[in-house]
């Protein structure tokens, strides 16, 4: 590998010996940290670069799940069943926003692979 040649685990640094920042985690840290390196960078790059590279990033959207209030020790038991109720559709929503959060993740890591492969292709042409 040349010099000059990048890899998606240059952008982990220290994310690597971090017990709990491996696999989808850790290339979450290489994609948030990929984009803020990006964001420094931008001042050297040509102009139609920069105006297409200002476009990502951002910030990523909460999730809109709400919980619901919890009865009291003495309230009735319907109160509590629609509750149990309530929480297993809280549950569906946190579980629905953590599955694309993730999906979004994996489209992002491979959009850096991609740009870090096209990089490598043209610093090792002849």
């Amino acid at each position: 590998m040349l010099d000059n040649d990048m890899t998606t685990n240059d952008m982990t640094g220290s994310h690597a010996r971090c017990p709990g920042c491996a696999g989808r985690a850790g290339r979450a840290a290489a994609a948030l940290l990929c984009l803020a390196l990006g964001t420094a960078l931008l001042g050297g790059l040509p102009t139609s670069a920069r105006a297409e590279a200002t476009q990502l990033g951002g910030d990523y959207p909460d999730a809109q799940c709400t919980s619901p209030m919890r009865p009291f020790a003495g309230d009735k038991a319907w109160e509590w069943d629609l509750y149990r109720q309530k929480m297993g559709a809280y549950r569906a929503c946190v579980d629905a926003y953590v599955r694309r959060a993730r999906a979004d993740i994996e489209i992002i890591q491979g959009k850096i692979d991609k740009a870090v492969r096209e990089y490598n292709r043209e610093v090792t042409m002849p």
